[in-house]
């Protein structure tokens, strides 16, 4: 069977090859709606299906966004995922999604692996292990965004929760209803996972703000497998 072409289209629509063109790079400003609908109608009478790869090439975009999690069970990550599939599909993206179980080796494999297949940007969870990779793209002006986690001496776009906040909420909660024996249950304090730093500090902050005590009692480091899965009576 003969391959069907855009001139194939072009010349079923009574188009030229580059208004063709532009309806698929959906560039409409000098087009009729007429010269549209009959270019969709042709495009579905002959069955022709664009070559992404050619394209990609000329246009120097894949039109792909990749995006590492850190954690695919996370309610939060689950959440924005949905958000950044919807937003990509209405602007024909198509997303790549990687999970790097907080693992920097795998981040920085997933981050070659996805440089490779030459997304137009990337979307990151940082684990923050990787500095020396988030400068060289940062040094070259690759798209880049991380959520939910900043990076010390990273300079890089990010969207973020005020974890600070949202734990002082938490405390004042559970105090307004009576209660001054209030804990923290965390995956382990470490200092190059900011969000986790920065919800153990509001917690501090407003447990010293109400006079309640903070100490070891106070704060349960567990492991962040129990948490995904659950599994609470392991801190009781």
């Amino acid at each position: 069977m003969k391959k069907v072409t855009m001139a194939d289209v072009a010349k079923l629509a009574n188009v030229s090859k580059s208004t063709v063109s532009q309806y698929l790079n959906k560039r409409y400003e000098y087009m009729s709606e007429e010269t549209r609908k009959r270019i969709a109608q042709a495009i579905e009478e002959l069955g022709y299906h664009p070559n992404v790869i050619a394209r990609s090439l000329k246009q120097k975009t894949t039109a792909t966004i990749g995006v590492i999690v850190f954690n695919m069970l996370h309610m939060l990550t689950t959440q924005v995922l949905h958000a950044i599939e919807e937003e990509c599909q209405k602007r024909g993206f198509h997303v790549i999604i990687c999970n790097s179980d907080d693992d920097a080796e795998k981040e920085k494999k997933y981050i070659d692996m996805l440089l490779a297949k030459q997304v137009d940007g990337l979307i990151v969870f940082p684990t923050g292990k990787n500095e020396d990779v988030y400068r060289h793209l940062v040094a070259e002006r690759f798209p880049l965004v991380f959520v939910d986690r900043m990076v010390p001496g990273i300079e890089v776009d990010s969207v973020l929760l005020d974890n600070f906040r949202a734990a002082e909420m938490a405390v004042d909660y559970l105090a307004s209803h009576g209660y001054n024996h209030i804990a923290i249950v965390t995956p382990p304090l470490v200092a190059y996972n900011v969000p986790r730093m920065e919800r153990f500090e509001g917690f501090r902050a407003a447990m010293e703000k109400r006079g309640f005590d903070v100490g070891e009692n106070n704060i349960i480091a567990v492991n962040s497998a129990v948490l995904s899965e659950g599994n609470y009576s392991a801190v009781t």
